[in-house]
């Protein structure tokens, strides 16, 4: 239960879509600046929306969390500090563990194999936690149009970000629609610090790689779907019997 609070002029939704898709009477309700609402509950819903349910019967309707103050998800620890610095064999920052907890949240990776051949991967792409970001300047993208880099800078601008490297305009503008954060698209520094694991778990759900580990898939078939090879395989390997040994 909780008190939220309209911090621009907003809508409660029906449904959780953009409020230009919803056009018929009673699918929305106008909410101004400062006004407040109670609720008994609130949870992630589609497209970057939390569905809340108000105090007192008001009703359930679908709300854009960067419009509103209060809603601030408890987010379960999945991974501990103590875990998390033991398998990555470094110290991890209290923002850098709730964004990873988030990201195993968000994207159901909670079973253990799942979480054994995500962490094991990430491990081995980021050098053990090393590098959140792409060592290179990212010049190599600038005018790849496949990657959406259309405009002068957006090569480095948008060089691969997180621990699964993020890379490129499309990409990046994928990754803020689906998590409703425009402020994605500042590039590079803000992914890597605010979303290091969460754009990682991106990538991970679009390529439908929970799927893939409930299968019982083995090191070698999740890493040819992530690296398109088998590069530092015994790495990941060795990463993936550490998670065992940490991850019931």
């Amino acid at each position: 239960m909780g008190t939220m609070k309209a911090k621009a002029a907003t809508k409660l939704k029906v449904r959780p879509v953009d409020s230009a898709q919803l056009t018929k009477p009673n699918e929305t309700i106008d909410v101004p600046v400062g006004k407040t609402y109670g609720f008994d509950k609130f949870e992630p819903a589609d497209n970057g929306h939390f569905k809340v349910i108000l105090a007192a019967g008001s009703g359930t309707y679908f709300v854009f969390p960067p419009h509103w103050e209060g809603l601030v998800p408890d987010v379960p620890q999945i991974v501990s500090k103590k875990q998390a610095e033991s398998f990555f064999g470094r110290q991890i920052t209290d923002a850098q563990l709730l964004d990873l907890n988030s990201c195993l949240v968000r994207y159901k990776i909670t079973t253990a194999p799942r979480l054994r051949h995500f962490l094991s991967q990430i491990a081995h792409e980021s050098g053990g936690l090393q590098y959140t970001q792409e060592i290179a300047d990212g010049s190599d993208y600038e005018g790849r149009e496949d990657l959406g880099n259309v405009n002068p800078g957006d090569g480095p601008k948008y060089k691969g970000a997180g621990v699964i490297q993020l890379t490129g305009r499309a990409n990046y503008q994928a990754f803020s629609k689906a998590i409703a954060d425009p402020k994605v698209m500042d590039g590079v520094a803000y992914v890597a610090a605010k979303y290091p694991f969460t754009s990682a778990g991106f990538w991970w759900s679009n390529n439908n790689m929970n799927a893939l580990c409930d299968r019982g898939a083995s090191v070698e078939e999740v890493t040819l779907r992530v690296n398109g090879g088998y590069n530092g395989l015994d790495d990941r390997k060795y990463y993936f019997d550490k998670a065992r040994g940490i991850f019931a």
